[in-house]
């Protein structure tokens, strides 16, 4: 047989098995498309599916842990593990939007776990329900759009989702803040300068781990923002607020809040963005709340700045440096401990103050959806709250870590 003849016929095979693999392939498709339920087509269809992945390894020098070293460290909630690797975060979101239309309908469910999920709800259950309400749009001037069910908070710049957030660690200013409610929620954009919110939700926040029970009273509370965008969406002032009766089994006090956040992302050099946070909260009644005769009212009162630069694409920097001051009526609130407990109302009047500086390396998108991160932070803290009763507490703490994040 001559080589000519050969290919020939190599040929004829290879185009015979391609037409052959393409017509199993449809019949399969076919077959396997008449299998799937009509509703669960549309379900896939309408449906935007996402999420990431966080993990990482932390070390902290300068204190022993409250349970020894490895332990946790005080009045840091997330991200407290004193020497060890942790799987932070892992979260799945499914959510139907509105789009753009005068008027529509949809829904979000955000389901945590890892060891933040666990810290958030307070309980050693590794997954926590983060979001899930229904959305729905009333043809009303622009459009009124409405979320009932529970949702993540208002306040804050930092928020708990991982990715969003320029550094690995959190801000105390943000464990001194609620995580989520449970309520209902108006949202309209007046123009493009104005936006607000505004809700009426169970109370302060709906998480037992930290800041607030779930509805542990008949009271509600109200919680809203007011947006302004300037200088053609370089500047934006939030100013965020929430209130309400907050005390175990009556109506009596109120805790109430103001946060105002402002991000700047000048055009004048893209690689610059800027964000500053500062936040007033008080909580009165603070007797009834903690059964001490002449506990005073909590206070307590911050600020934050964030810097982040962007170097090259895939390598950006960010620094965050913070001062936030409470009273011992405020410990009691943030849950957060201490060197002795809170026993009488002297206690609860003592004032102290924590402050961090803190600055990340982030190598976004080194590989496709990856993004590693660096981070090293200095604490400082008055009265002492690092370390255990046995061996010491001491004021400073030093931790460095690493974590990753791959989101889909």
């Amino acid at each position: 047989m001559s080589m000519k003849t050969t290919l020939t016929m190599t040929k004829t095979c290879t185009v015979i098995g391609l037409v052959g693999s393409y017509l199993l392939g449809g019949t399969l498709t076919a077959m396997a498309a008449e299998k799937i339920a009509p509703k669960t087509l549309q379900f896939l269809e309408a449906v935007e599916l996402s999420g990431y992945v966080q993990s990482s390894y932390q070390k902290s020098w300068g204190a022993n842990g409250t349970a020894g070293d490895p332990g946790t460290t005080p009045a840091r909630l997330f991200n407290n593990n004193r020497n060890g690797f942790d799987i932070d975060q892992a979260k799945l979101t499914l959510e139907k939007p509105l789009g753009d239309g005068e008027a529509g309908a949809g829904y979000r469910v955000d389901l945590l776990y890892g060891r933040d999920a666990s810290r958030i709800s307070g309980n050693n259950n590794s997954f926590f329900l983060e979001q899930a309400y229904v959305q729905f749009r009333l043809p009303v001037g622009a459009g009124v759009d409405v979320k009932m069910g529970r949702f993540v908070t208002l306040l804050g710049n930092e928020v708990i989702d991982a990715p969003a957030n320029w550094h690995y660690s959190h801000s105390y200013i943000f464990s001194s803040e609620p995580y989520t409610h449970t309520g209902a929620m108006l949202s309209y954009k007046w123009n493009d300068l104005v936006d607000t919110q505004f809700g009426v939700v169970n109370g302060y926040s709906d998480t037992a781990g930290a800041n607030g029970a779930a509805d542990n009273n008949s009271g509600k509370s109200v919680t809203g923002r007011v947006g302004l965008t300037l200088l053609g969406g370089q500047l934006v002032a939030s100013t965020i607020g929430i209130a309400g009766a907050e005390h175990s089994g009556n109506n009596n006090g109120t805790r109430w809040v103001v946060n105002e956040v402002i991000t700047y992302s000048p055009k004048w050099n893209e690689k610059w963005k800027f964000a500053l946070e500062g936040i007033y909260g008080r909580d009165t009644r603070m007797d009834l709340a903690t059964g001490v005769a002449g506990a005073p009212e909590a206070m307590w009162w911050g600020v934050a700045g964030y810097t982040k630069y962007q170097w090259m694409p895939h390598f950006s920097t960010a620094l965050r440096a913070e001062s936030l001051s409470y009273n011992g009526s405020a410990l009691s609130i943030f849950g957060w401990g201490g060197t002795a407990p809170l026993v009488t109302a002297a206690d609860y009047s003592g004032k102290g103050h924590v402050e961090d500086i803190t600055l990340s390396c982030s190598f976004d998108n080194i590989w496709k959806n990856l993004t590693p991160r660096l981070e090293v932070r200095y604490d400082r803290v008055n009265p002492s709250i690092f370390g255990n009763g046995a061996d010491g507490y001491q004021n400073g703490i030093f931790t460095a870590s690493l974590d990753i994040i791959y989101a889909f």
